[in-house]
Order: C-alpha cells, then structure tokens, then sequence
C-alpha cells in the first residue's frame, strides 16, 4: 500500500473519531451529531474515492508512481504547469489542518484519560486553564508532534513511511475497540432506549473488524511497515501491562 494513500486514508477515517471527541463540545449533540456523521461518508466518496476514480480513468495503476503525486501528472498534462507549486501548497495546508484536529483531539482525549488519575505527573495532564483548556494535554501533544521533526532530521528518507505505518497499525487498533465496544453496547442495551442506530448492525461491525484484519495482514507483506506494526504491538502491549500492573497496586 503507498504510504501518501495510506496516510491519506488514515486522515479521512480520523476525522470519524473526532465527531465523538467534539459531543462535549456541542450544545445539541442529538441534533449535531447525527448530521456530521451522515455527511463524513458522503464526504468521503466525493473527496478520496472521487479523486482516485477520476485519476484511474486517466492512468492505468501501475503507471501511478508511489513517489509522484498523481495529481500533479493530471494537471501538467492538461497545461497547468505550476501543479507541483500548487498540490504543494494544497498538501501543506491539508497538513496544518490535520495537525489542529489532532492537537485538539488528542489533548481532549489524554485530559479525559487523566481524570480519575492518582500519580501527581498525570494528574497534571487533566488540569484545565482559566478558559476551561487542557493546556498542559495540548503541550503535552505538541511536544509528542515535534518528534517528528526530529526524526525527520535523522531518517529523512524512511521517517514518513515509519509514521504512518506506526499511526496506521495504532488507528487500526482503536478502530477495532470501537466496533467491538459497538457491538458490546448494542446487545446490553434496549433498542428503544437508542436514538441514533448504526445502520445494518451486527454485519456492518463484523464487515469493518473484517476489513480492518486484512489491512493488518496486507501490512505484514513489505518490510518498513511489518516492522511498524511490530513496533505498535509491542507498544500496546506494553500499555496493556503497565495499565494491569497499575490496577493491581490499586486493589492491593
């Protein structure tokens, strides 16, 4: 899988987890909700699956290069020839964009992790400003971000595919918990006690878990990424006995 397509997709699906994220920040979340997530799939298929259907009737795939963007080769054919200047222009801002949804996700998300926390460094991370901010949270993610930077200066030419291979192997993770936390609430819950149903349930969860094991074996088949995947399992995996080993001090 090219890494551009897939740090691509990754991007699309996140903006799926950052409706949940924003429901503490809607004042009518009944009504604001339903309408954001109809929209996202429709959104989807017009952006992302719009743009590679009309770039596949110009190109056979195999003339695609993963290291060239096909949209600058559709634009220079057709006499505009600043398209790299402006697929530039339009990836860096695409790319700021991205960076403030997840610095605001992100800093939301360890803010709500954090607040039944007992260590005094975590406990910080849940400490609101004056204007009712996870500011040391958004720090925090800021701080984690400029990693990249300094990865970037040390493996330029590997840190883009490490990234997104690691970030795709994570989502992949997360993306799973979802639907089987779906489907856990779904069978313990009155459907009449349900506002807003995901359609096609149960066989729409099973089709995702399904789609989202065979992105993980597709991984599997090229180096770079296999060895992101290893890495992210081994850091889940690490989170997993740290957090059990915190729960048993707990209890003792």
């Amino acid at each position: 899988m090219c890494p551009k397509i897939r740090i691509k997709f990754a991007i699309y699906l996140i903006g799926i987890e950052m409706v949940g994220m924003t429901a503490a920040e809607t004042q009518d979340p009944d009504r604001v909700l339903p309408r954001a997530i109809n929209d996202i799939p429709l959104r989807i298929i017009l952006f992302y699956v719009g743009a590679l259907f009309v770039i596949m009737a110009i190109y056979p795939w195999n003339t695609v290069l993963p290291n060239q963007s096909p949209f600058v080769m559709v634009f220079k054919n057709v006499g505009i020839q600043a398209a790299a200047d402006i697929i530039n222009f339009v990836v860096i801002t695409a790319a700021a964009s991205a960076c403030n949804s997840s610095i605001f996700t992100t800093g939301r998300m360890l803010s709500s992790l954090t607040k039944d926390a007992k260590q005094p460094l975590t406990m910080k991370l849940n400490r609101l400003s004056k204007h009712q901010v996870p500011g040391n949270a958004l720090n925090f993610s800021a701080l984690v971000i400029t990693l990249a930077v300094v990865l970037n200066l040390l493996f330029p030419d590997m840190v883009f595919t490490l990234v997104s291979s690691v970030a795709t192997t994570c989502f992949l993770f997360i993306w799973g918990s979802i639907i089987l936390t779906h489907l856990k609430y779904r069978r313990t819950t009155d459907d009449m006690q349900i506002k807003f149903k995901a359609p096609w349930f149960p066989w729409a969860d099973y089709f995702v878990l399904a789609l989202l094991m065979l992105v993980a074996v597709i991984l599997v088949f090229q180096l770079d990424t296999a060895i992101a995947l290893g890495l992210s399992i081994v850091w889940l995996g690490s989170l997993y006995l740290i957090k059990g080993h915190q729960m048993k001090r707990a209890q003792a």
